[in-house]
């Protein structure tokens, strides 16, 4: 499947003179790359120079130009592949059979090493025009910056661009078409980009980054897993500074008396750094981990194999009958995905409120107040997860979603839920036992009457595939908390749903096996305990629908969550009978051909 990325080039991608030269005549690889290549390196004259320059050619790997890469290409044991990001970035990946990491190397149309003045030239000139009267106009330092540059650089052959805002009347240099271009993304890259890793930040395939230190940035790679990267720092001094800047523009300063940071990227990712040799033998080191602008959907996840159908019309009823739900699992593991895709099923009424850190959660909900932690000079100027709980539940929220708990947040959570406040949010436990002995134990403490008022838990993990042979991310099982036993002091739960790893199948237990469908839910339907089995047939229907959103390719995070609730706005569709009628009506109201 498509991942969604479209390759687009701005003002800087236009045709260059040399480009059109090249126009001409074809490109001798174009019979091996396809035509489209061949449009794209006519609009970027860098991806021209580098297939020809040689250091495409790997180990007698064929090399192909993807546009967009699918899911497909996870079982390639070995590639060579470029394919396209914005602003004429492209990406070649390539890997061995007998190498354990790939190799990820950017094509960035930056400037020869012979030509690197003319980005001290452009800063002098820079700092000499900005005075205190443009301050108002830095609110958008992108804009300005786009602005100033034009207003300082033209193209050979161009008019001049005067800027109103700027009032300068003529350019100072005048560069070729190609100079221009390459010193544009060197000046916007890192005076407002990410500088080394801007193609790393930008590239929509990478979940997470890591430095380790002073040497090469790995990733992970959502097709090709683990790779290493042509991106490396030489010095600790190198390092030091990168770090330093990213994180003032973060808003959370580093230094050695600060040496652990976390804090949120501009574009939604999530940073943290360890700074200086002090508290890491190799020096100062950061991670980033990226998160989509558009979350995935509980579509793309049943696409996916992540969980089915089934399981995902239950937490579909779970969530819109304001049962609690905590997700567990290890490290990156999923849980936050998860979360997000099924926050489209509470009903599109609810007042929301979440809780976090680092802002990683997306409710498509109107009403939706979202509040961060905040970390202060002071502890009395720090604002933690357990203070913004504790004000959470003064706000009349329908439901609370905390980001992770871990801490003492974590009884407050449990007293919301008490309340009648349903309660979302990850947790790290690999099993119900593990997550009995943390909730119970210090720093959270849940008293032992308490800990039936969570109801579902949903274990995730990263497996091995028995299918590709690859890792891929797992809902392992769904439990129900039943409650305690008083006289073995134990605590009662049923697996509703589980995997199996030799078929990577999901199975349900079936009719009769879940506690809160029949005991809790039933009830609230007017469902009386002789009719309470027939909530498995809303089990099915709603089943049914995610399957026909899935069969219809709504994939898009919102486009789901309208969808979902068209279903909210004829709630008579889970009243009927599970049959051809009933289906037909289905597909009618996801088509749109009624209402």
């Amino acid at each position: 499947m498509d991942l969604g990325i479209k390759a687009g080039f701005g003002k800087i991608g236009q045709i260059s003179s040399i480009a059109k030269e090249q126009e001409s005549k074809k490109c001798s690889l174009t019979p091996i790359l396809g035509d489209v290549f061949e449009d794209f390196a006519l609009k970027a004259p860098h991806l021209h120079e580098y297939v020809h320059s040689g250091m495409a050619n790997v180990d007698g790997i064929p090399l192909q130009f993807k546009v967009a890469l699918s899911r497909d290409l996870r079982t390639l044991k070995k590639f060579n592949i470029i394919y396209p990001l914005q602003d004429s970035i492209f990406i070649h990946v390539h890997k061995g059979i007998r190498e354990p990491y790939g190799l990820y190397r950017p094509i960035e149309p930056r400037l020869p090493p012979d030509k690197l003045n003319l980005v001290n030239k452009v800063e002098e000139l820079f700092a000499s025009i900005v005075d205190e009267n443009m301050l108002p106009l830095i609110k958008d330092r992108k804009n300005f910056l786009e602005e100033l540059f034009r207003s300082i650089v033209r193209k050979q052959g161009e008019p001049i661009e005067v800027s109103k805002n700027l009032k300068i009347k003529s350019p100072v240099l005048t560069l070729p078409e190609e100079d221009y271009i390459r010193l544009h993304y060197e000046i916007i890259t890192e005076k407002v980009g990410f500088g080394l890793i801007e193609p790393l930040i930008r590239d929509p395939y990478i979940e997470d980054i890591s430095c380790d230190g002073v040497g090469p940035i790995f990733i992970e790679h959502k097709i090709f897993g683990p790779m290493r990267t042509s991106i490396e720092f030489s010095t600790q001094e190198e390092l030091d500074s990168f770090v330093v800047k990213i994180c003032e523009r973060a808003g959370r300063p580093v230094s050695p008396k600060r040496p652990i940071v976390d804090a949120s990227l501009s574009d939604g990712s999530r940073l943290n750094v360890v700074f200086g040799n002090d508290i890491s033998r190799r020096g100062t080191n950061f991670t980033i981990r990226k998160f989509s602008k558009t979350p995935i959907s509980i579509t793309q996840l049943i696409k996916f194999g992540t969980l089915d159908s089934r399981m995902a019309a239950y937490l579909w009823i779970m969530l819109e009958f304001g049962m609690s739900m905590f997700i567990c699992g290890e490290t990156a593991s999923g849980k936050t995905t998860t979360l997000n895709a099924t926050v489209v099923f509470i009903r599109p009424t609810a007042k929301i409120v979440t809780i976090e850190d680092t802002p990683e959660v997306y409710v498509p909900h109107p009403n939706w107040v979202s509040e961060v932690t905040r970390r202060g000079e002071s502890e009395s100027s720090s604002i933690e997860l357990f203070d913004l709980l504790k004000a959470a539940l003064r706000q009349r929220p329908n439901y609370i979603i905390v980001g992770e708990i871990r801490g003492k947040e974590g009884n407050v959570a449990f007293q919301a839920m008490q309340t009648g406040h349903p309660v979302i949010s990850t947790f790290h436990a690999a099993n119900m036992q593990k997550l009995i002995q943390r909730i119970t134990g210090d720093p959270i403490n849940i008293p032992a009457a308490y800990v039936d008022n969570l109801n579902v838990v949903v274990f995730q993990s990263s497996v091995k595939s028995p299918k590709t042979g690859k890792f891929e991310r797992r809902v392992t099982s769904i439990c129900e908390i039943i409650g305690i036993d008083p006289v073995e002091k134990t605590y009662n739960f049923i697996e509703v749903f589980s995997w199996d790893p030799v078929t990577d199948k999901h199975s349900f237990r079936g009719v009769g096996s879940s506690y809160l469908l029949e005991y809790k839910i039933a009830p609230m339907k007017g469902l009386s305990s002789r009719d309470s089995k027939k909530i498995y047939n809303e089990l099915e229907i709603r089943s049914y629908i995610l399957n026909k959103l899935v069969e219809m390719d709504i994939t898009d995070y919102y486009e789901v969550y309208s969808a979902i609730s068209k279903v909210y706005d004829n709630p008579y569709i889970a009243d009927m009978e599970f049959n051809f009628a009933t289906t037909n009506i289905i597909d009618k109201l996801l088509r749109g051909e009624i209402k």
